[in-house]
C-alpha cells in the first residue's frame, strides 16, 4: 500500500487542513481525506496528516506501507534519522509511531509537485471549512 500526506497552514499558526491518501500498488486510490484541524502550526498539520493516514492504513489492514510527504521535518522525524525537540510534536510522532505498530513502515520526502493530490486536500479541506 502506498500513502500520501499533507497538511496545510494559512498563517503559522493558522487556519489548518490535512489531506492524505491511500493507494494500491496500481495507483487505484483506495481513500482519500480533506479533514479541517482549526488552528495549528505548518508542522502540526503535517503531522494530523500522516496520523490519519496511518489511521487510515491501519483500519484497512496494512502490512507494508510506503509514505511520501513533502515535509522533510516530519518525514525525517517519523522515519527517526531527525530528532524531535519540541514536545508537542513529539507527542504526535508518538501518536503515529503507536498507530503504525505492527506495520512496516517506510517514509521518504517527495517535492510538493510529487504530492499534488495530498496538498489539493489540505487546501480543500481549509476552503471547505469556512
Amino acid at each position: 500500500m502506498i500513502g500520501y500526506f499533507d497538511g496545510a497552514s494559512r498563517g503559522n499558526p493558522g487556519e489548518a487542513g490535512a489531506g492524505a491518501l491511500l493507494m494500491d500498488d496500481n495507483g487505484n486510490t483506495l481513500w482519500e481525506t480533506a479533514r479541517y484541524l482549526g488552528r495549528k502550526t505548518n508542522n502540526e498539520a503535517e503531522y494530523n496528516a500522516a496520523i490519519l493516514l496511518l489511521k487510515a492504513a491501519r483500519e484497512r489492514g496494512a502490512k507494508e506501507l510506503k509514505v511520501y510527504g513533502d515535509s522533510k521535518l516530519v518525514v525525517c522525524q517519523l522515519s527517526k534519522q531527525w530528532k524531535i525537540n519540541l514536545p508537542h510534536l513529539r507527542e504526535l510522532a508518538k501518536e503515529a509511531w503507536a498507530v503504525s505498530d505492527g506495520i512496516k513502515v517506510s517514509y521518504e520526502w517527495v517535492p510538493r509537485a510529487k504530492n499534488k493530490r495530498a496538498d489539493e486536500l489540505s487546501n480543500e479541506a481549509i476552503d471547505n471549512a469556512k
